[in-house]
């Protein structure tokens, strides 16, 4: 195994340390910082969006605060009390998915299956990724009445199956494919026809 670590201040010559740190830690221990940090950047992502639907949990917040304490701080280079942060985060990341489901839940309705109309029709237009449901809400409200259209793409998909979404006038259906083929299909919207 290889290390490279450039997670502090201390990284050999501001490019990383590749055999050893130099504040001490091992391989081991950079690889479960890192994937603690991969993890809360999941947790941190979703625990954002579960807020902006009105649900938020303390804990969830002192999990992330120890956790990144844990990473940042090189303070600790126990790999079991890290491996258990990592297991930890798992468990707060299934936490905080939960929330977001309820908080999108109580916010725009019940999920249902749905029939979402491919492509575009004429007229402007905006294309929407991403999984931000509540800036999808904010959006259709803003372009209420002015004749301008929302597309859904890639993530965002799952909308229309919320009541209170699909019911938008200006959710005008779906464009697209997956994420990772966006900045191809972006380009070819024709949301100024």
């Amino acid at each position: 195994m290889t290390m490279f670590c450039n997670q502090c201040e201390q990284a050999s010559h501001g490019t990383g340390c590749t055999t050893a740190g130099v504040c001490g830690k091992d391989e081991d221990v950079q690889s479960l910082q890192e994937i603690l940090i991969y993890g809360l950047k999941g947790v941190a992502a979703y625990a954002h969006h579960a807020r902006k639907v009105g649900m938020r949990d303390e804990r969830v917040n002192a999990f992330l605060e120890e956790a990144l304490f844990s990473t940042l701080t090189n303070v600790s280079f126990d790999p079991e009390a890290l491996l258990e942060l990592c297991l930890e985060c798992g468990q707060v990341n299934l936490q905080v998915m939960k929330m977001l489901d309820e908080g999108h839940r109580l916010r725009f309705g019940e999920p249902r299956p749905s029939m979402v109309r491919e492509g575009t029709v004429a007229g402007r237009g905006i294309l929407v990724s991403g999984h931000d449901l509540a800036d999808l809400a904010e959006l259709l409200q803003q372009c209420e009445g002015t004749g301008v259209n929302v597309y859904t793409h890639g993530e965002m998909l799952p909308a229309h199956a919320y009541p209170k979404l699909a019911s938008h006038p200006n959710l005008a259906g779906h464009y697209g494919s997956a994420w990772q083929h966006q900045k191809g299909e972006f380009a070819a919207f024709s949301g100024r026809s």
